[in-house]
């Protein structure tokens, strides 16, 4: 991990980011950081890895010498304006480290609730939104008018990806509910049995016979 942040740090250095600009132009970025984590969690993010030419080992060898480098693609789900597809900086890794983990484990990056899992799409819808680089319920519920003005049905997908995850909230909040009655429940029963238990006359003592 240390050699990788090294390699970064280098490339940041070489090729530094206007990062106001760009949080800017992709609009989620926010001062509040738990604002920020809602926002990050409605984007498309997949880490990369890319061959790139190293030109000073290059010089050195007399040779093209290629390097993988570590790369980030981030999109607005629904929004084609908005695409970043770049050397990934330790910022990056730090902003997604699950995503990053992920890929350096060579596992699938999307996370969030599979959006084929909305019972009200069809196949094709299904499709249509993953063109669109929204692949979770999270995502699609989360998509800003903007965007909805501009794909057919979205709005009325929206509001009902935004109850189903209601949905599963109030079952969580039953459910929270219900442990939490049990294990009163649970405790009361245990006093009781304890009482009993000192409330019972002791056993007689056996006497052995001479």
């Amino acid at each position: 991990m240390g050699e990788q942040f090294a390699v970064l740090d280098a490339v940041h250095q070489s090729q530094p980011t206007n990062f106001d600009s760009l949080d800017q132009r992709m609009i989620f970025q926010s001062d509040a950081s738990n604002v920020e984590r809602q926002a990050d969690s409605k984007l498309f993010v997949k880490f990369y890895s890319r061959s790139m030419k190293n030109e000073e080992k290059s010089i050195e060898a007399g040779r093209a010498v290629h390097e993988d480098q570590v790369f980030i693609n981030i999109k607005l789900p629904g929004d084609k304006n908005n695409d970043v597809n770049r050397v990934a900086f330790p910022e990056d890794i730090n902003r997604f480290p699950i995503h990053y983990e992920r890929f350096r484990k060579g596992q699938e990056q999307v996370i969030g609730t599979p959006i084929n899992a909305l019972p009200f799409l069809t196949d094709t819808q299904v499709e249509d939104y993953k063109a669109m680089f929204i692949r979770t319920v999270e995502q699609l519920a989360g998509l800003p008018d903007s965007t909805t003005q501009k794909i057919l049905g979205s709005i009325t997908h929206k509001q009902q990806a935004q109850a189903w995850l209601e949905s599963f909230k109030g079952a969580d909040r039953l459910r929270q509910e219900f442990e939490v009655e049990r294990n009163e429940m649970q405790t009361q029963l245990k006093a009781m049995q304890d009482q009993i238990a000192k409330l019972a006359p002791a056993a007689p003592v056996a006497v052995k016979a001479k």
